[in-house]
């Protein structure tokens, strides 16, 4: 027996050697995926199917110092060009030492080329437990077309006013080496399409220099389409696994932020 739609193998109740159909399934699973993710037309996954397009990790990885400025009329954030996506979720790297409140407000902003307390289009508030951790925004850029659009598909994710405390949070700062404005240029995906810009501070009470050659506080962002958005089968949302009975930060130095750790304690 095979399946109706790719034909893959579907072994017999009792069958000896089941397992030289299931393992022969494996080769036609990857082929079909491959030529999905290729663009080609033999696996005949379209649009309607809702693989056509995938989420993707983008953006620079978690790394640099903490900072714990915030302001109630804009703030530090990175600039981004898209239109359309569907940004699910970010890393943040938060210090907790001493902080009574948690709560971390981030916004959604329209650039406005660069103009100060511009437009908010969406507004999350997260409780951080402290050090890396992957929050969820469920946030839609607006289409070119929507009424609430950027001018020039320009956004900025950014952190918002303080909730009793200013929580530090790392950023990646030219001055000390961590991001540049060549980084930048290193970070524009076709698929799907966001390309990132630079720094900024649109609060109209800060003082000083845009800060354009650093990354500001959200990392490792996940995205897709709105609509049938899937993971890819190649995810980079676990690039290390860790099964061990405790946790590999309290041992090892450089653990990714993608890390995955199975406790075998019990």
């Amino acid at each position: 027996m095979t399946t109706p739609n790719r034909g893959y193998n579907e072994p017999e109740a009792g069958e000896t050697d089941w397992h030289i159909p299931v393992n022969q399934n494996w080769n036609s699973i990857d082929a079909d995926m491959q030529d999905a993710l290729d663009g080609g037309g033999t696996a005949n996954l379209t649009d309607a199917d809702g693989i056509d397009f995938r989420r993707q990790n983008v953006g620079a990885m978690t790394g640099g110092t903490y900072h714990s400025n915030a302001f109630s009329d804009g703030g530090f954030g990175v600039v981004f060009e898209a239109a359309g996506i569907h940004i699910e979720s970010v890393v943040v790297d938060s210090d907790l030492s001493g902080i009574s409140n948690p709560d971390l407000t981030v916004e959604l902003r329209q650039y406005e080329s660069g103009a100060d307390d511009p437009t908010i289009i969406d507004t999350e508030t997260v409780t951080l437990t402290g050090g890396p951790e992957r929050i969820v925004l469920d946030w839609t850029v607006p289409d070119s077309q929507d009424a609430n659009a950027d001018a020039n598909d320009e956004y900025v994710i950014q952190r918002g006013p303080e909730n009793t405390d200013e929580i530090p949070l790392r950023r990646r700062w030219e001055e000390e080496g961590d991001w540049s404005a060549g980084d930048y240029e290193d970070h524009a995906y076709t698929d799907p399409s966001i390309d990132f810009l630079k720094g900024t501070n649109n609060a109209s009470s800060f003082v000083g220099d845009e800060p354009v050659e650093s990354w500001y506080y959200f990392f490792d962002w996940l995205v897709g389409p709105e609509d049938d958005r899937v993971t890819s089968p190649w995810s980079t949302d676990v690039d290390e696994i860790y099964m061990r009975p405790r946790d590999p930060t309290e041992e090892f130095d450089d653990v990714s932020p993608r890390a995955l750790w199975i406790d075998t304690s019990e």
